[in-house]
């Protein structure tokens, strides 16, 4: 077969190609072989067709649907292409596109492809309840775990263009890296985090963000990562993170605010302890409002200033609280989700 056809196909062309879909969903050896002699010949082309084989399999394999309409159309689909083969295709992980292979169906469900494109480009939201952990899984492998009270929002079909997602609350990302050429970022390569006013752009990375009351915390752990602020008013501002920075955007200000010794425990709530280091009193039991739904009250305003030195880090609220008390010899009581601090 002669391979030069395939030296800058598209998504879209590619999923237009009889002998691509049919060597996706029914492969053989003979057809494996022929799309790793593509990759090799053209590299660039590697994540192109990583992307329309990742999206042909994800469809292929779904088994849920939103409406009774698109499993319909699947059905059909089923029908004319006949059942997943059991040797998959071996290509690398990547983003995914609607399927314009899905034409099969198209002849006897014209209007139906129509809302499959609308299913596959809607926007995704995810919330958490307080105190709850949860973990999304975005389309290109990217992994977020989110906080309590938290919501992601990003959209399902992601592909050749800008890996986004919006952030309220707190989340913890480990970046799936795109880019090989770091002076050529392709758009579908750029990856960016938007929580209001600020925007975070990364290649490949794992970094923390706090997302509350108007102010935006990041915290960079591995890799590196540019915070871009604009407003209104003026030029936009940016700083460029290494791991171990912790930067602050608030009142429409972005500036760097720390160097952490020891940024991996920017992600511990990840695995449901609380630790804190050099905190106030305020900030650790503020932390307790926004991620598990309690409610503080102090009956003494300066208590919310009172720091603890150093280190605490405990696997409950019950040993948080407690070591608190023992620590500021403050009195602290805790009745359901209330908590009193005398």
């Amino acid at each position: 077969m002669d391979l030069t056809k395939y030296a800058s196909l598209t998504i879209a062309e590619l999923l237009e190609d009889d002998a691509f879909v049919k060597s996706v969903l029914e492969p053989t050896a003979d057809s494996v072989r022929l799309w790793q002699q593509v990759g090799e010949r053209y590299p660039a082309q590697k994540e192109t067709i990583a992307q329309a084989t990742r999206l042909l399999r994800v469809y292929r394999t779904q088994t849920t649907f939103e409406s009774s309409q698109q499993a319909e159309i699947w059905q059909r689909i089923e029908a004319a292409v006949g059942p997943t083969a059991t040797s998959p295709l071996v290509l690398p992980r990547a983003t995914r596109r609607w399927p314009r292979a899905l034409r099969i169906a198209a002849a006897v469900m014209p209007l139906g492809l129509g809302s499959l494109a609308v299913w596959y480009n809607q926007e995704q939201r995810v919330e958490t309840a307080f105190g709850e952990l949860k973990t999304v899984d975005l389309p290109d492998g990217t992994r977020v775990v989110l906080n309590g009270n938290s919501t992601l929002t990003y959209h399902r079909g992601w592909g050749q263009h800008v890996r986004e997602a919006w952030l309220q609350g707190e989340g913890f990302f480990k970046v799936v890296h795109l880019n090989q050429d770091s002076t050529h970022i392709r758009p579908g390569e750029r990856f960016v985090v938007h929580c209001n006013n600020l925007n975070i752009e990364v290649l490949g990375t794992t970094f923390n963000v706090v997302n509350r009351h108007a102010d935006v915390r990041v915290g960079l752990v591995t890799g590196k990562i540019r915070l871009t602020a604009t407003t209104p008013a003026g030029p936009a501002t940016s700083l460029v993170l290494a791991p171990g920075d912790y930067a602050k955007y608030a009142a429409q200000r972005l500036a760097l605010t720390d160097k952490l010794a020891h940024p991996e425990k920017l992600a511990s709530w990840s695995k449901r302890q609380f630790v804190f280091s050099n905190g106030t009193l305020g900030d650790i039991l503020k932390s307790l409002e926004d991620t598990h739904g309690y409610r503080v009250r102090y009956t003494r305003a300066a208590a919310r200033h009172l720091k603890i030195e150093g280190d605490i880090n405990v696997a409950s609220v019950q040993e948080l609280l407690q070591t608190i008390s023992t620590i500021l010899h403050v009195s602290i009581y805790q009745n359901g989700k209330q908590i009193i601090v005398n």
